[in-house]
């Protein structure tokens, strides 16, 4: 899998979290057919547009440069770079350069609980960065590794965490009222991110700098609006041309209402808030998070995009996240959706199995030498089902 968290019963790290007990995550009372073909409401909270735009305002006034750290992090010392963003945070990150001249940069963001320290991560997907790609892993403000600028911000990434609502209740109404909340905060060190490896590729390979995103649970939340917000920003340049996400969390707001509570995980802690304040203040919770809204924002992306979708998950509920992927605005042949049979849930080996296969199928739809297109079909057989992936070719084409 793609992001970041560590488990003995998985062979690639897992994401926001992971269930511990043996009953199967909820089914919301539709098939799998139900699921997955989900449409949720993609209607903007009225404050959409005004906080966006004075959001980019924000994050664009100056610009973001990769540089290696001067400055120990004690939370997560194995970061080697970092770059200044949204309110001159500083934000660590992890560098790794494949063996021949830079062609493209993935940008990989993490998870939610238990996320692991960064060379962790990084030896988990080394075999990413080769034919030309690099790879940048990224720690959003409060996890290990960005903290040295935070300290009002509980220590992310652990089991108790309770960072995703930090500001989510602050006082007042319009766009102005939503800046304290800490995730489009987030969003802004993702989007900073992808400029700061955009800015570097452009140094050091030229004008066609190709910059791809990769983001799994909380980060695929994040990856998805952070895209969104970059497309159209620059002429004929979506900024992140391949987006690779699965299982996000914090989407399709109005549906969840109307369900069960998540146990564990930012939708339950979400949830707590909602269920705690008086009407008026909820409807006003809601519509911020209306503004973060995944499925809000998926119509704006054109790049191809692969993503992992649960038939089965209740802690990023499996219809809400098959809702995102179903509002990509990109082309119907320029979108592939990968199937698990539970997402944050461990099933046992068949199911590590899937998720495995998913992180090979996603390295080659990143391979930096060859179309998505053309990556993708020696893997449609086994988008829906498989254990094992096909066999090894050797891509040659152009980017």
């Amino acid at each position: 899998m793609l992001s970041s968290k560590s488990s003995p019963t998985r062979t690639a790290p897992a994401n926001d979290a992971r269930s511990t007990h043996m009953i199967e995550p909820h089914d919301y009372g539709l098939s799998t057919e139900e699921t997955l073909a989900r449409v949720g409401d993609p209607t903007r909270a009225r404050e959409h547009k005004i906080f966006w735009a004075q959001w980019w305002d924000a994050v664009t006034a100056a610009r973001p440069t990769l540089s290696t750290r001067r400055e120990l992090d004690p939370s997560d010392p194995t970061a080697t770079h970092e770059f200044e963003s949204l309110r001159h945070v500083r934000i660590g990150c992890r560098l790794h350069r494949p063996d021949q001249p830079l062609r493209a940069m993935v940008v990989v963001t993490h998870g939610y609980q238990n996320v692991p320290p960064l060379d962790e991560q990084a030896q988990q997907l080394a075999d990413f960065a080769t034919d030309g790609l690099g790879v940048l892993l990224v720690r959003v403000r409060g996890f290990a590794g960005s903290r040295l600028d935070t300290p009002q911000l509980p220590p992310a990434g652990q089991t108790d965490s309770q960072w995703v609502i930090q500001g989510l209740s602050a006082p007042g109404e319009g766009p102005n009222a939503i800046e304290p909340w800490v995730v489009p905060q987030a969003v802004a060190d993702v989007v900073n991110a992808c400029r700061a490896a955009r800015n570097l590729l452009i140094d050091e390979s030229g004008a066609n700098a190709s910059v791809f995103l990769m983001g799994e649970s909380l980060g695929a939340t994040l990856a998805v609006v952070a895209t969104a917000l970059l497309h159209g920003k620059l002429p004929h340049d979506p900024v992140v041309k391949r987006l690779v996400f699965g299982l996000p969390t914090l989407c399709d707001w109005p549906w969840r209402q109307t369900q069960p509570p998540p146990t564990t995980g930012t939708g339950a802690q979400v949830q707590r808030v909602l269920a705690n304040a008086p009407q008026h203040e909820r409807t006003v919770i809601l519509n911020r998070l209306r503004v973060m809204d995944p499925v809000v924002h998926a119509p704006q992306i054109r790049c191809p995009v692969l993503c992992k979708l649960a038939e089965r998950d209740d802690v990023a509920p499996a219809p809400a996240a098959a809702a995102v992927y179903n509002a990509l605005g990109c082309d119907p042949g320029r979108k592939w959706r990968f199937l698990v049979p539970f997402g944050h849930f461990d099933a046992g080996i068949a199911n590590a199995r899937r998720h495995a296969l998913f992180q090979k199928c996603a390295r080659d739809f990143l391979t930096p030498t060859s179309q998505p297109r053309n990556s993708m079909a020696r893997w449609t057989a086994l988008l829906s089902s498989g254990q094992h992936g096909p066999e090894d070719t050797t891509h040659t084409e152009g980017p």
